[in-house]
């Protein structure tokens, strides 16, 4: 059987074998010099790699995510940690570049290169604002972002471009084998990355047992458009830095501040 799934899956995710990498230890040691109790907005917080270290480090968090399936499995999750940690996490599902009701924050992160899942200029400006406004004045905001890569997205534009490739096997529960492909196209006119994954279950005799496909859509941004988004919004960029990873993940950390009070 064969069947198009949502592209968030929490086993996936859980597995490793999701389409983020995993930052999570970046953003707790940037985070960790914030004073007393901070209060911690995530964005895409999906199922808690990041927010669940925060929260245990002492940190308020507000976890937002436009994936129930993740949310339902963070929430979950939370039911197993200490009572004095699960109380300092908020869960609220909402689709970027909106956010729920909340009072000001400490510091917001945009992990996982989640600018480029907001598809067009608009919205990454819309998320922006919404971010000023929920923000103490001097309050930070941390996010990552993948190097743009005209290269890559040139091998891949048009009908004689496209990419297929095979990540390779991954274990599944029972002793079952998962294997990945993945199929990329790139729009120069809209800017949208399309990316198809298919996902097969092997079982022990490696008979396929079902098959399934995500297709992600992202809209990759240079370095300079976030960051000229950012001083639109209001926010001076603190620092940009290209060191913040680990070798073979070429993700770039930008950090901002606000100076002020919030305005339109």
């Amino acid at each position: 059987m064969s069947t198009l799934l949502d592209f968030y899956d929490p086993l996936l995710y859980e597995l490793n074998v999701g389409h983020a990498p995993r930052v999570g230890e970046v953003y707790r040691k940037e985070l960790s010099p914030l004073p007393g109790r901070p209060r911690v907005l995530e964005v895409g917080c999906g199922t808690g790699d990041i927010l669940v270290p925060l929260a245990v480090d002492g940190a308020e968090v507000i976890g937002v995510d436009s994936s129930a399936r993740m949310l339902e499995h963070l929430a979950h999750r939370l039911t197993t940690l200490p009572r004095e940690v699960a109380a300092r996490v908020r869960l609220a599902r909402e689709t970027a570049p909106a956010l729920p009701a909340m009072d000001q924050v400490d510091a917001a992160i945009l992990p996982n290169d989640l600018v480029a899942h907001l598809i067009g200029e608009d919205a990454l400006d819309e998320l922006f604002r919404n971010l000023r406004r929920v923000l103490r004045p001097g309050g930070i905001l941390l996010l990552d972002a993948e190097r743009f890569d005209v290269a890559f997205l040139a091998s891949i534009t048009g009908s004689g471009g496209g990419l297929t490739r095979t990540h390779g096997f991954f274990d599944f529960p029972d002793g079952r084998l998962l294997r990945v492909d993945e199929q990329s196209a790139y729009d120069p006119a809209s800017g949208v990355l399309t990316s198809t994954f298919g996902y097969q279950i092997l079982d022990a005799d490696a008979t396929v047992e079902t098959t399934w496909y995500r297709t992600l859509r992202q809209y990759p941004r240079r370095i300079r458009e976030i960051t000229a988004a950012l001083r639109l919004a209001g926010f001076d960029i603190a620092e940009v830095r290209e060191d913040a990873f680990p070798p073979g993940l070429d993700h770039i950390l930008i950090s901002a501040r606000t100076a002020g009070p919030a305005h339109d």
